[in-house]
């Protein structure tokens, strides 16, 4: 009687316990060339937090893809080289993302994909000291606080910022430096 008593607590014990957050972890550093890292975080009331670092070489390409509901989303890609691909997808359903790009070097790709419904987009793409780069952020959904924040101080690089959808509250600030020429289109509707 005594067994049953104490394993029918401990059953009960772990069905009223509260349900706590998941938290995804994941932090890649890569030296040298041709480098491929791609990480992929997913579930619902999660912390997701990824860092990826490629220095040293050229040719390199990074990828974070963080996606489901009520998620907090931090994405960090760094690269330091010529003809480097940086890619970062956060999508879902009332989360808070946060993606932050930096790259030094010449013919370098940014792409930001932040998509979905009722959620808290903040971008931010620093490309320095190298020529034409490519930067894309796009913002995409509805009752969404989209933030963009892009800084190139390159020469002949190009940046297009898309933010579509109802009821949103869209940002795009593009700080182009003096090496131009530079493109800059943004697109709000």
């Amino acid at each position: 009687m005594k067994k049953s008593f104490l394993a029918a607590a401990a059953i009960l014990a772990g069905l009223s316990a509260p349900a706590l957050a998941d938290n995804n972890t994941s932090s890649i550093d890569q030296v040298g060339t041709n480098s491929s890292a791609a990480v992929t975080q997913t579930g619902d009331t999660t912390t997701n937090d990824a860092i990826v670092k490629q220095v040293g070489g050229d040719n390199n390409h990074a990828t974070i893809n963080q996606d489901g509901t009520n998620n907090e989303n931090q994405s960090t890609i760094f690269q330091f080289g010529d003809n480097e691909h940086a890619t970062t997808i956060q999508d879902g359903t009332n989360n808070d993302n946060t993606s932050i790009l930096t790259q030094a070097g010449d013919n370098n790709l940014a792409t930001i994909a932040q998509g979905g419904d009722d959620n808290i987009n903040f971008s931010r793409v620093q490309i320095q000291a190298g020529t034409d780069n490519i930067i894309d952020v796009s913002q995409e959904g509805d009752n969404n606080d989209n933030n963009s924040f892009i800084s190139t101080f390159s020469h002949g690089s190009s940046v297009d910022v898309h933010q579509h959808g109802s009821s949103n509250t869209n940002v795009s600030v593009i700080n182009s430096g003096t090496f131009g020429p530079n493109s800059a289109t943004v697109n709000q509707h």
